[in-house]
């Protein structure tokens, strides 16, 4: 047999670990062993503790019920996880944990964000099912047809299918930013649907006028044509209809899907929140297109077989009879409608200075998340009874569910926070069943207002995740970071403290506050070189006394099953709980002499800095501020300007600005470069479309007619230019285009088939008057859900919602009149040359 020779020298675990730490031997003296056990004491010890968790909650009868310390555990999911799917199989598995605890110990979830995700998906689920059933009702009451009104409807659901399918081959999830593209989507989407159905529908309504030319049509490509009835016949009719108008609407869908490429070049956090927005409308608009261009006209030919009678739209009557009288005049006074368009353009070049700027609007998480801040030589055991005391504050709003306040820091973990510092999760209920507040920063207000009783606190109220991704962003839990750099501690202080001072006094900030940077209690034992030169003694055996002896040091393991424990070699507490104890602490020389650690050291109380932070290699403090009332980039421009003209800096003493206001910063220059680019390239379409520069430039005329009204809604609703604001400006950008290249390409049908260039102007742009006016109802109704939705998720839509519903306005009603005005002037060139 072969033999495995293995030396088992581990320490038992247990009593007998005891003894047999106790028993290893350090050295012989006149032949006796002198043993751990003879200079040490071996007992069972805990860790130093540096933080603690304790929770309050309701009972049964809705009565605060103090639970004390209690244990709790964060699950991480790995990065790229589906959030909802990992949250799903860690609630299968808790029934299994509870088995193996001990009686008595209940796993009890209280913070779930699945409950969040639940909640966004559904708010945009509900805009999306929403803007479905106004969509239908839009186009019954423009087409009069449930045959042709199906057909386009059809479109949504098999569109919407082809991109959820492409979404989860490439995995990527539905949440509230991929179904919220489709939500943006769903207006678009029908649009070539729209223009397709449309155009077919208006053929098949007057056989008489087109007749002629599709028989001629038909003998050309030896094609049988008997009659506008004729089932051969009314399919040759819808594919010339469809061919018709093919070309433009492949272009236009093409150019709106471009027009989102800027959002694949962000970074960053923006670029986490909004490229899945961005996959999710590329896919629903390339799967709309295929819709348009090939389901659509199959369907019609077996739909419409026996022709279509259109009835007179109640709705559009009143608009084509005011738009032909209207665009007579405007056609008679080209000059005017110009003026008016170009002033209407500067105006809201007026506003924009007025328009606040801010990274993207707070998503209302439904929990609240504040941080106490103690005095930096706080205790645990203070902390711990502040704790409580707020948790009992708190749990007497009926509005809260529980509070759970995690002290400190864990053992393991990425939170290395003292134990003066107290974070506090509160959890809420429903905003509906509110009574001391209609909202969550009202309810803050009262919460910091009644919790100040209790001197020395210092509070910031923000929501967990958002808590998180500012930590992440700029290493503090605020929105807006402002970070003085410089090299000596004292005056970094100094001036950060004046700074602080300053930003307290500018009205939107709220939670102002340094961070701590002095006040922390520290013994300090501080070596006489001259006295350790004279004994021969060097620093770093005074240093070892101070990290190992005083401090404690690691000296091996202990294995029991699973799980290991350290050995840990310390003083005993009364050789090292007192100033007098430490000083009387023995060093040996290397000639033998004794000398007490008094002698050569000074050993005080000092205050000290709690810790000392760098970035780029540069020391740093920071005040943190939350905004309130105002927009950020607004209030850090005041800031700036303040700092400038109140503020002494010494010369290599400089001010940034971090947090949200540096990822608003960034994504705005980013995408101030990518979308001229992507304009250019919808450009370069056009032209290729139309072969005309001037064809081109004037379909690119809907970009500043488009963004009147975006700007005015934007201002008038009060709301700020975000990143998702910009996002409603590019979408924006893509259905006003859209809308010109229908125009466009309806006139120019007209005039290259002989008619007069006054009557193709004129008769081109009634006939697009239905389309343009659907696209437009439809892209801005599919976004009112959105735009009025007060559900979790909602905040991030609104400004996007805001913007393509104010801007379509403006587009489509100058549209239809500038376009006109305009073509002639802008055509001259591509009919002269051909």
């Amino acid at each position: 047999e072969q033999l495995i020779i293995r030396g088992v020298g581990w320490v038992r675990s247990g009593e007998d670990g005891l003894r047999d730490i106790g028993n290893i031997p350090l050295k012989q003296v006149d032949g006796v062993a002198v043993k751990v056990s003879h200079v040490a004491k071996v007992k069972f010890g805990a860790e130093i503790r540096q933080g603690a968790v304790t929770m309050t909650m309701r009972d049964k009868q809705g009565k605060a019920k103090p639970l004390g310390e209690v244990v709790v555990g964060i699950v991480m999911k790995r990065m790229g996880a589906n959030t909802k799917a990992a949250i799903d199989d860690i609630k299968t598995r808790l029934p299994i944990i509870q088995q193996a605890l001990p009686d008595g110990v209940i796993i009890d979830p209280f913070y779930d964000q699945s409950d969040l995700v639940d909640q966004a998906v559904n708010t945009v689920s509900k805009a999306l099912l929403e803007a479905f059933v106004l969509i239908i009702i839009v186009l019954v009451l423009f087409l009069m047809n449930i045959r042709a009104t199906l057909l386009v409807v059809l479109s949504i659901p098999i569109s919407i299918g082809l991109a959820l399918m492409a979404m989860a081959y490439w995995g990527i999830s539905a949440n509230l930013m991929s179904l919220g593209g489709l939500a943006i989507a769903i207006g678009m989407m029908v649009d070539g649907s729209v223009v397709m159905m449309e155009h077919i529908f208006s053929h098949l309504s007057h056989p008489d006028a087109q007749h002629k030319e599709h028989q001629k049509q038909a003998e050309n490509d030896e094609h049988p044509y008997d009659s506008a009835h004729d089932s051969s016949g009314m399919a040759l009719r819808i594919q010339e209809s469809a061919k018709e108008v093919g070309r433009p609407v492949f272009f236009a869908v093409l150019i709106i899907s471009i027009v989102f490429a800027p959002l694949f070049s962000l970074e960053g956090v923006e670029g986490k929140l909004f490229q899945p927005m961005a996959i999710s409308i590329v896919l629903a608009m390339f799967a709309s297109l295929l819709v348009a261009l090939m389901v659509i006209p199959a369907l019609a030919t077996y739909v419409f077989k026996k022709g279509v009678v259109e009835k007179e739209s109640p709705i559009l009557r009143p608009i084509d009879k005011q738009y032909r009288l209207r665009l007579t005049q405007a056609l008679q006074k080209k000059a005017l409608v110009v003026k008016a368009a170009v002033g209407l353009f500067i105006a809201s070049l007026v506003l924009v200075p007025f328009l606040g700027t801010e990274f993207v609007p707070e998503l209302e998480e439904g929990t609240i998340n504040v941080r106490v801040t103690l005095a930096p030589s706080s205790s645990l055991g203070t902390s711990l009874e502040v704790a409580k005391k707020l948790e009992l504050e708190l749990l007497s709003f009926p509005e809260v569910l529980y509070a759970s306040s995690r002290v400190g820091r864990a053992e393991v973990g990425g939170d290395p926070e003292p134990v003066s510092n107290v974070e506090i999760f509160i959890g809420l209920k429903p905003v509906s069943e509110w009574e001391t507040a209609h909202d969550r920063k009202s309810l803050q207000k009262i919460m910091e207002k009644k919790m100040s009783i209790m001197p020395g606190l210092l509070f910031s109220f923000s929501q967990p995740i958002a808590t998180r991704v500012d930590e992440l962003l700029s290493g503090v839990k605020a929105q807006l970071a402002i970070k003085l750099f410089g090299a000596d501690l004292n005056v970094l202080v100094e001036k950060g403290k004046e700074i602080e001072s300053l930003v307290k006094s500018i009205e939107g900030t709220r939670g102002v506050a340094l961070e701590q940077t002095e006040g922390e209690a520290q013994l300090v034992v501080r070596p006489d070189r001259d006295k350790l030169a004279r004994y021969g003694i060097p620093v770093d055996q005074v240093m070892s006394l101070v990290s190992d002896a005083i401090g404690g040091q690691e000296a091996g393991q202990v294995i029991r099953g699973n799980e290991r424990y350290n050995i840990y070699v310390r003083l005993e507490q009364q050789y090292r709980n007192s100033i007098e104890a430490i000083r009387n602490l023995i060093l040996q020389s290397e000639d033998g002499a004794w000398v007490r650690v008094g002698d050569i050291a000074k050993v005080a109380i000092e205050s000290g800095p709690p810790q000392i932070r760098r970035d780029d290699v540069q020391r740093r403090v920071v005040i943190q501020t939350n905004v309130e009332g105002r927009d950020m980039g607004g209030l850090v421009a005041e800031i700036s300007q303040r700092i400038d003209s109140d503020i002494n800096l010494p010369p290599g003493y400089s001010v940034v600005y971090g947090g949200q206001f540096e990822n608003q910063q960034r994504a705005q220059a980013k995408l101030m470069v990518v979308v001229p680019l992507s304009l250019g390239l919808i450009f370069l379409l056009l032209y290729f479309a139309f072969n005309s520069v001037g064809q081109a430039l004037l379909i690119m005329l809907n970009v500043p007619l488009a963004l009147i009204g975006g700007i005015a809604a934007l201002f008038f609703s009060g709301q700020y230019l975000s990143v998702p604001g910009s996002i409603g400006f590019i979408a924006l950008f893509g259905v006003a285009v859209l809308n010109g290249v229908v125009m466009v390409n309806a006139i120019n049908q007209r005039y290259e088939g002989g008619t007069s260039i006054y009557d193709s102007i004129f008769d081109g742009a009634l006939s697009r008057l239905r389309p343009v006016l659907m696209t437009a109802f439809i892209a801005a109704l599919g976004l009112i859900p959105m735009l009025l939705a007060t559900g979790v998720g909602s905040e991030v839509q609104r400004p996007l919602a805001t913007v393509v519903v104010g801007g379509l306005f403006s587009s489509t009603l100058l549209t239809l009149f500038v376009i006109p005005v305009l073509y002639e002037t802008f055509s001259r060139k591509k009919y002269t040359e051909e």
